[in-house]
């Protein structure tokens, strides 16, 4: 993958995980049909894969 499509995916993947934290505090009545555990889970995968995003095209072969 391109340096710059790396970096764009990743900013948008931040982009999304802002609206999506503003958008859960100011509805905390929602909620997943599952246990916390996915939850975290979920929360775990998508940060990890947003940093290796914006991060792997500063890194040197």
């Amino acid at each position: 993958m391109k340096k710059s499509i790396s970096r764009i995916i990743g900013l948008i993947m931040l982009i999304i995980a802002i609206v999506f934290i503003m958008f859960a505090l100011n509805h905390p009545e929602m909620s997943f049909p599952w246990n916390n555990t996915i939850t975290w889970l979920m929360y775990g995968v998508y940060f990890l894969v947003t940093v290796v995003l914006l991060i792997a095209p500063k890194m040197k072969k």
